[in-house]
Protein backbone atom coordinates (compact mmCIF):
# COMPACT_ATOMS: atom_id res chain seq x y z
CA UNK A 1 0.00 0.00 0.00
CA UNK A 2 3.01 2.29 0.72
CA UNK A 3 4.57 1.92 -2.39
CA UNK A 4 1.03 2.01 -4.31
CA UNK A 5 0.88 5.69 -2.11
CA UNK A 6 4.46 6.77 -3.45
CA UNK A 7 3.53 6.35 -7.01
CA UNK A 8 0.26 8.18 -6.78
CA UNK A 9 1.57 10.97 -5.41
CA UNK A 10 4.84 10.86 -8.18
CA UNK A 11 1.80 10.76 -11.13
CA UNK A 12 0.12 13.61 -9.09
CA UNK A 13 3.11 16.09 -9.27
CA UNK A 14 4.11 14.92 -12.81
CA UNK A 15 0.44 15.54 -14.04
CA UNK A 16 0.62 19.45 -12.05
CA UNK A 17 4.19 19.86 -13.72
CA UNK A 18 3.31 19.39 -17.59
CA UNK A 19 0.50 22.36 -17.50
CA UNK A 20 3.21 24.45 -15.75
CA UNK A 21 5.84 23.95 -18.09
CA UNK A 22 3.60 25.23 -21.18
CA UNK A 23 1.35 27.99 -19.29
CA UNK A 24 4.14 29.85 -17.30
CA UNK A 25 5.15 32.29 -19.96
CA UNK A 26 1.15 33.65 -20.33
CA UNK A 27 1.23 36.86 -18.59
CA UNK A 28 -1.58 39.72 -19.30
CA UNK A 29 -0.54 43.04 -18.67
CA UNK A 30 -2.75 46.20 -17.65
CA UNK A 31 -2.72 49.44 -19.39
CA UNK A 32 -4.33 52.29 -19.97
CA UNK A 33 -4.78 54.99 -22.89
CA UNK A 34 -3.76 58.44 -22.76
CA UNK A 35 -6.96 59.60 -21.81
CA UNK A 36 -8.03 56.69 -19.21
CA UNK A 37 -4.71 57.59 -17.46
CA UNK A 38 -5.48 60.97 -17.57
CA UNK A 39 -8.66 60.22 -15.72
CA UNK A 40 -7.48 58.11 -13.17
CA UNK A 41 -4.80 60.58 -12.22
CA UNK A 42 -7.87 63.11 -12.08
CA UNK A 43 -6.36 65.89 -14.04
CA UNK A 44 -8.55 67.58 -16.29
CA UNK A 45 -8.15 67.53 -20.27
CA UNK A 46 -6.64 71.05 -21.37
CA UNK A 47 -7.36 69.96 -24.99
CA UNK A 48 -10.00 70.57 -27.45
CA UNK A 49 -9.58 67.59 -29.58
CA UNK A 50 -7.63 64.28 -29.02
CA UNK A 51 -7.53 62.62 -32.39
CA UNK A 52 -4.22 60.43 -32.98
CA UNK A 53 -4.19 59.52 -36.48
CA UNK A 54 -3.41 56.34 -38.57
CA UNK A 55 0.43 56.99 -38.19
CA UNK A 56 0.81 58.26 -34.31
CA UNK A 57 3.04 56.92 -32.48
CA UNK A 58 3.23 55.27 -29.08
CA UNK A 59 4.54 56.34 -26.29
CA UNK A 60 4.94 53.62 -23.34
CA UNK A 61 4.95 55.13 -20.03
CA UNK A 62 5.99 53.51 -16.82
CA UNK A 63 3.98 55.24 -14.05
CA UNK A 64 3.22 55.01 -9.97
CA UNK A 65 -0.64 55.82 -9.43
CA UNK A 66 -0.13 59.34 -7.56
CA UNK A 67 3.49 60.03 -8.57
CA UNK A 68 4.10 63.99 -8.76
CA UNK A 69 6.79 63.46 -11.41
CA UNK A 70 4.23 61.09 -13.71
CA UNK A 71 1.19 63.38 -13.17
CA UNK A 72 3.78 66.74 -14.22
CA UNK A 73 4.87 64.77 -17.53
CA UNK A 74 1.06 63.83 -18.32
CA UNK A 75 -0.15 67.40 -17.55
CA UNK A 76 2.66 68.42 -19.65
CA UNK A 77 1.32 66.29 -22.58
CA UNK A 78 -2.25 67.68 -21.37
CA UNK A 79 -0.75 71.11 -22.50
CA UNK A 80 0.59 70.14 -26.01
CA UNK A 81 -2.37 67.86 -27.17
CA UNK A 82 -3.85 70.48 -29.32
CA UNK A 83 -0.30 70.56 -31.17
CA UNK A 84 0.86 66.88 -30.68
CA UNK A 85 -2.39 65.00 -30.17
CA UNK A 86 -2.80 63.72 -33.66
CA UNK A 87 1.34 62.92 -33.54
CA UNK A 88 1.09 60.09 -30.55
CA UNK A 89 -1.01 57.25 -28.79
CA UNK A 90 -0.14 56.08 -25.01
CA UNK A 91 0.12 52.84 -23.50
CA UNK A 92 0.82 53.25 -19.90
CA UNK A 93 1.35 50.53 -16.87
CA UNK A 94 0.73 51.50 -13.57
CA UNK A 95 4.15 49.40 -11.84
CA UNK A 96 3.38 50.87 -8.00
CA UNK A 97 0.34 48.54 -7.39
CA UNK A 98 0.82 45.82 -10.10
CA UNK A 99 3.44 43.07 -9.98
CA UNK A 100 3.44 42.49 -12.98
CA UNK A 101 3.59 45.44 -14.56
CA UNK A 102 6.63 46.47 -12.17
CA UNK A 103 8.29 43.20 -13.54
CA UNK A 104 7.58 44.46 -16.84
CA UNK A 105 9.40 47.44 -16.75
CA UNK A 106 12.48 46.39 -15.20
CA UNK A 107 12.63 43.59 -18.10
CA UNK A 108 11.87 46.33 -21.05
CA UNK A 109 14.07 48.80 -18.94
CA UNK A 110 17.15 46.32 -19.00
CA UNK A 111 16.61 45.07 -22.39
CA UNK A 112 17.32 48.74 -23.45
CA UNK A 113 20.32 48.52 -21.61
CA UNK A 114 18.88 51.63 -19.08
CA UNK A 115 17.67 50.02 -15.93
CA UNK A 116 14.95 52.11 -14.12
CA UNK A 117 15.20 52.97 -10.90
CA UNK A 118 12.15 54.91 -10.37
CA UNK A 119 9.32 56.40 -12.27
CA UNK A 120 8.21 58.29 -14.76
CA UNK A 121 10.07 55.83 -17.24
CA UNK A 122 9.31 56.81 -20.67
CA UNK A 123 10.30 55.44 -23.83
CA UNK A 124 9.47 57.02 -27.25
CA UNK A 125 11.22 54.86 -29.74
CA UNK A 126 14.70 54.34 -28.80
CA UNK A 127 15.19 57.23 -26.55
CA UNK A 128 14.02 56.72 -22.59
CA UNK A 129 12.93 59.77 -20.17
CA UNK A 130 13.55 58.58 -17.16
CA UNK A 131 12.13 60.78 -15.00
CA UNK A 132 10.38 64.19 -15.88
CA UNK A 133 11.21 67.74 -15.49
CA UNK A 134 9.66 70.20 -18.27
CA UNK A 135 12.15 72.28 -18.14
CA UNK A 136 15.11 69.75 -18.54
CA UNK A 137 12.72 67.64 -21.09
CA UNK A 138 10.20 69.07 -22.54
CA UNK A 139 11.76 69.91 -25.78
CA UNK A 140 13.58 66.81 -26.11
CA UNK A 141 10.20 65.23 -25.78
CA UNK A 142 8.69 66.76 -28.71
CA UNK A 143 11.40 66.67 -30.36
CA UNK A 144 11.70 62.98 -29.89
CA UNK A 145 7.34 62.54 -30.99
CA UNK A 146 7.34 64.69 -33.64
CA UNK A 147 11.18 63.01 -35.29
CA UNK A 148 9.50 59.03 -34.56
CA UNK A 149 6.37 60.05 -36.74
CA UNK A 150 8.00 61.47 -39.59
CA UNK A 151 10.28 58.30 -39.76
CA UNK A 152 8.86 55.85 -42.32
CA UNK A 153 6.44 53.08 -40.07
CA UNK A 154 8.74 50.00 -41.27
CA UNK A 155 11.79 51.97 -39.98
CA UNK A 156 10.61 53.04 -36.74
CA UNK A 157 11.70 51.54 -33.62
CA UNK A 158 9.07 49.99 -31.02
CA UNK A 159 11.07 48.52 -27.73
CA UNK A 160 7.90 46.29 -27.19
CA UNK A 161 8.34 44.50 -30.30
CA UNK A 162 11.50 44.13 -30.35
CA UNK A 163 11.22 42.51 -26.97
CA UNK A 164 8.35 40.18 -27.92
CA UNK A 165 10.80 39.22 -30.96
CA UNK A 166 13.60 38.49 -28.63
CA UNK A 167 11.06 36.13 -26.42
CA UNK A 168 9.90 34.19 -29.65
CA UNK A 169 13.99 33.87 -30.60
CA UNK A 170 14.48 32.29 -27.40
CA UNK A 171 11.52 30.27 -27.15
CA UNK A 172 12.57 28.81 -30.19
CA UNK A 173 15.71 28.03 -28.78
CA UNK A 174 14.75 26.82 -25.49
CA UNK A 175 11.53 25.10 -27.38
CA UNK A 176 13.32 21.84 -27.59
CA UNK A 177 14.36 21.71 -23.87
CA UNK A 178 10.99 22.30 -22.91
CA UNK A 179 9.64 19.94 -25.16
CA UNK A 180 12.06 16.96 -24.11
CA UNK A 181 11.03 18.06 -20.26
CA UNK A 182 7.33 17.16 -21.43
CA UNK A 183 8.31 14.15 -23.21
CA UNK A 184 10.56 12.60 -20.08
CA UNK A 185 7.41 13.61 -17.96
CA UNK A 186 5.39 11.80 -20.00
CA UNK A 187 7.80 8.87 -19.98
CA UNK A 188 7.42 8.97 -15.71
CA UNK A 189 4.04 9.00 -16.08
CA UNK A 190 3.77 6.12 -17.77
CA UNK A 191 6.89 3.88 -15.95
CA UNK A 192 4.61 4.95 -12.86
CA UNK A 193 1.58 3.76 -14.11
CA UNK A 194 3.25 0.51 -15.40
CA UNK A 195 4.93 0.31 -11.81
CA UNK A 196 2.13 0.45 -10.40
CA UNK A 197 -0.03 -1.58 -12.66
CA UNK A 198 2.80 -4.47 -11.61
CA UNK A 199 3.30 -3.68 -8.64
CA UNK A 200 -0.89 -4.73 -8.04
CA UNK A 201 -0.66 -7.58 -10.19
CA UNK A 202 2.38 -8.89 -8.50
CA UNK A 203 0.64 -8.16 -5.07
CA UNK A 204 -2.40 -10.09 -5.68
CA UNK A 205 -0.23 -12.79 -7.13
CA UNK A 206 1.74 -12.94 -3.51
CA UNK A 207 -2.02 -13.13 -1.76
CA UNK A 208 -2.85 -16.11 -4.34
CA UNK A 209 0.66 -17.60 -3.00
CA UNK A 210 -0.14 -17.11 0.81
CA UNK A 211 -3.44 -18.29 0.51
CA UNK A 212 -2.45 -21.21 -1.77
CA UNK A 213 0.03 -22.18 0.89
CA UNK A 214 -2.33 -22.09 3.80
CA UNK A 215 -4.33 -24.33 2.10
CA UNK A 216 -1.57 -26.33 1.58
CA UNK A 217 -0.72 -26.63 5.45
CA UNK A 218 -4.59 -27.24 6.30
CA UNK A 219 -4.42 -30.06 3.52
CA UNK A 220 -1.19 -31.80 4.89
CA UNK A 221 -2.62 -31.17 8.28
CA UNK A 222 -5.52 -32.79 7.37
CA UNK A 223 -4.26 -35.96 6.10
CA UNK A 224 -2.31 -36.49 8.85
CA UNK A 225 -4.93 -36.57 11.37
CA UNK A 226 -6.48 -38.97 9.26
CA UNK A 227 -3.77 -40.90 8.91
CA UNK A 228 -3.28 -41.17 12.62
CA UNK A 229 -6.63 -42.21 13.29
CA UNK A 230 -6.19 -44.76 10.67
CA UNK A 231 -2.99 -46.29 12.56
CA UNK A 232 -4.96 -45.96 15.76
CA UNK A 233 -7.38 -47.86 14.05
CA UNK A 234 -4.73 -50.70 12.98
CA UNK A 235 -3.33 -50.78 16.09
CA UNK A 236 -6.40 -51.20 18.27
CA UNK A 237 -6.92 -54.66 19.49
CA UNK A 238 -9.15 -57.13 18.20
CA UNK A 239 -12.44 -57.76 20.71
CA UNK A 240 -12.78 -61.02 21.63
CA UNK A 241 -15.84 -63.64 20.63
CA UNK A 242 -17.47 -66.06 23.17
CA UNK A 243 -15.93 -68.69 21.37
CA UNK A 244 -12.75 -67.58 21.78
CA UNK A 245 -13.45 -67.06 25.85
Amino acid sequence: MKKNKILLVVLLLVLLVIPSVTLAKEIKYNTLDFEKTLQEEELEKKYEKYSPDKDAITIYLFRGKGCTYCRAFLDFMNSITNEYGKYFKMESYEVWNDSNNSQYMTAISNFLGKPASGVPYIIIGDQVFPGFNAEAYGEGIKNAIKTLYDTKKSDRYDVMEEYKKSLEEDNKSGSNGSDTLIVCLVVVVCAVIGIAFTNSKFTQLEEKMDDNKKLLKESKSNDYVSNDFSNRQKTKPAKKTKKEL
